[in-house]
């Protein structure tokens, strides 16, 4: 009887142990979700959800006042714009709003732009500058937007500036996220810009992620464009790409301060491919192409890991005009002026390139980098400005490119503009 005594106590004991080793992991877990949850509790997330099925409902949740903070999922299919819905067809997204297909299959979602008219895209313009304002056809910028998952497919009309456009001047600073996307048939396949005075101060956060951009070929033609652009002062643009796939475009990117005065752009680019375009990367830190303005004390800086800058061969052909674009892997200027602009208007300028194991092949003879401090498009025989400086580190294999580098175009005596670059 002792001995069955002490075993059911020994039972007893190992009971408890076991329960009260149990309610302790039951404790910690509940304190984890509770942390996780407490975590979180900043991060905005789209609870509301609208799922539509053809045009007509895309528009009507777009549209609805009542749905901010929303993430509208969109059912395979093509989704042909039209200008007979509100705001000429452009689709226009409404504070914290975020649109997605279908993820893992962005070709079953497609947003087709080609039947909107060049009206469609007209907005107030800027008074100092000539011709109507123009933007593009889904427009962002209004607190956090994203699109992921989906095809979209611009307009034939080069009145449209963009597929994507981030120029909903909204809130002061604006978050932008793009991913998973095919974008075509653009002037500029996503446009991620601050622009006229009314973005004065304005900042701009936006990644670009694991997008493929093809065949821009209207008008400018480009896959990425990134501006602070027409009279705009103190604007911010962040950017980060990463895995992105900019082919068959006129130019693959083109980030610049344009007719902007001390403003900022900063891009990071991981493991993105810019292949195949007329011209793979145009970085200005500032170019002033108007009579009467300025574009000083601008900067830029790209930095980039594991980007491949290949088979950029002038095909298809960069746009032509007053910019004057160099066909080939990279052309970066500190600052520029076109024969429109008056010399001495772009001064005070900085760009700084970092590249860390990137691949250039095959880009157009004789150089993969065509950069100048300061250019002036011809015919100008004056130099643009005064203390426009590149610096450019090219480190590990980046360091394989070949360079050719121009101070200043025409010569600017007192020297002051300068190309640096670092292996």
């Amino acid at each position: 009887m002792e001995k069955i005594f002490i075993v059911a106590k020994f039972f007893l004991i190992i009971g408890i142990l076991l329960f009260s080793s149990c309610q302790k992991q039951i404790s910690k877990q509940n304190s984890q979700e509770k942390s996780s949850s407490a975590n979180n509790a900043n991060i905005p997330e789209q609870v509301r959800r609208i799922f539509v099925s053809n045009v007509d409902e895309l528009y009507n949740a777009i549209n609805d006042a009542e749905n901010v903070d929303t993430k509208i999922i969109m059912s395979p299919g093509t989704y042909l714009l039209s200008a007979d819905y509100p705001k000429g067809g452009k689709l226009e997204l409404q504070y914290n709003m975020s649109l997605q297909g279908q993820p893992g299959n962005p070709e079953e979602v497609v947003i087709d732009a080609s039947a909107l008219p060049a009206t469609s895209f007209s907005i107030p313009p800027h008074p100092a500058f000539p011709g109507a304002g123009r933007t593009g056809v889904i427009r962002m910028g209004n607190g956090s937007n994203s699109i992921e998952w989906l095809t979209a497919v611009g307009s034939p009309l080069s009145a449209a500036v963009s597929v994507i456009e981030t120029d909903l001047i909204t809130t002061p600073v604006t978050y932008i996220r793009v991913a998973h996307c095919i974008v075509t048939g653009g002037q500029i396949g996503i446009d991620i810009r601050n622009r006229d005075p009314e973005a004065n101060g304005r900042i701009i956060n936006a990644e670009l992620i694991d997008n493929e951009l093809i065949d821009n070929l209207v008008g400018f033609g480009q896959g990425i464009g990134i501006q602070n652009s027409r009279d705009v002062s103190g604007a911010v643009i962040n950017t980060t790409l990463r895995n992105n796939y900019v082919h068959g475009n006129r130019m693959g990117i083109r980030a610049y301060n344009v007719v902007a005065n001390q403003s900022v752009i900063k891009i990071e680019s991981i493991d993105d491919r810019f292949e195949e375009n007329g011209l793979g990367l145009a970085l200005l830190g500032a170019y002033n192409e108007y009579p009467n303005f300025t574009a000083h004390d601008n900067s830029l800086s790209f930095e980039a890991h594991g980007t491949a800058i290949i088979n950029n061969l002038g095909q298809p052909s960069p746009p032509t005009g007053t910019a004057q674009v160099i066909a080939g892997g990279m052309m970066v200027i500190g600052g520029q002026i076109s024969v429109n602009s008056l010399p001495g208007t772009s001064s005070n300028n900085k760009l700084d390139i970092s590249l860390w194991g990137c691949q250039f092949d095959n880009n157009l003879a004789p150089y993969d980098i065509n950069a100048f401090g300061a250019r002036s498009t011809y015919p100008s025989i004056n130099p643009a400005g005064t203390n426009n400086v590149v610096n450019i580190w090219l480190n590990g294999i980046s360091a394989n490119a070949t360079a050719n580098l121009t101070p200043s175009f025409p010569i600017e005596a007192a020297g002051t503009n300068t190309v640096n670059v670092y292996r």
